[in-house]
């Protein structure tokens, strides 16, 4: 790990990110306003995966997809900057651990959206109940999503475990 770490910090990303005073706050930002698209369309989807907010036609909640993804896209490469910017001290930080734990698992969540619920949703009813599978997979997302936030956020204050 330390060689990778040291590859790390040794890279023009690290020298760009450390080199002025305005990167890391501007990366902050738009690690924000990522989130706030990702979690903010994610709460609407999900919720509506559990069975609440049934006024909303279940397939609307599509459309909403697009801002998870640029979301998703936007926290990917901040993240990495991050990183790349700081390696000593993410890579044995427990917080960042977990929340790299809970990404991998938000995204085998993902697949098993696509793989077990998009193919049927077309035939539920716009204001239907859902079936139990997608509670599941909606609840599992907004617990993993939310704890890659409360996780995130604990990087600071948590250190090596």
């Amino acid at each position: 790990m330390e060689s990778i770490v040291e590859w790390m910090t040794a890279t023009a990303l690290n020298t760009w990110v450390n080199g002025s005073a305005w990167v890391w706050p501007t990366l902050e930002t738009l690690h924000f306003f990522g989130l706030c698209l990702l979690l903010g369309s994610l709460l609407i989807i999900d919720m509506r995966m559990i069975g609440w907010f049934k006024r909303i036609d279940i397939g609307a909640t599509h459309a909403l997809l697009p801002l998870v993804f640029i979301g998703f896209v936007i926290n990917l490469g901040t993240g990495t900057l991050f990183l790349f910017g700081d390696p000593g001290r993410y890579v044995i930080n427990i917080a960042f651990q977990l929340k790299m734990l809970l990404v991998i698992l938000a995204g085998l969540n993902a697949l098993l959206f696509y793989w077990k619920i998009d193919p049927v949703m077309a035939g539920w009813g716009a204001h239907d109940g859902t079936p139990a599978i997608a509670k599941f997979v909606g609840a599992a997302s907004l617990v993993f999503w939310f704890g890659v936030l409360a996780f995130g956020r604990l990087i600071p204050y948590m250190g090596t475990g």
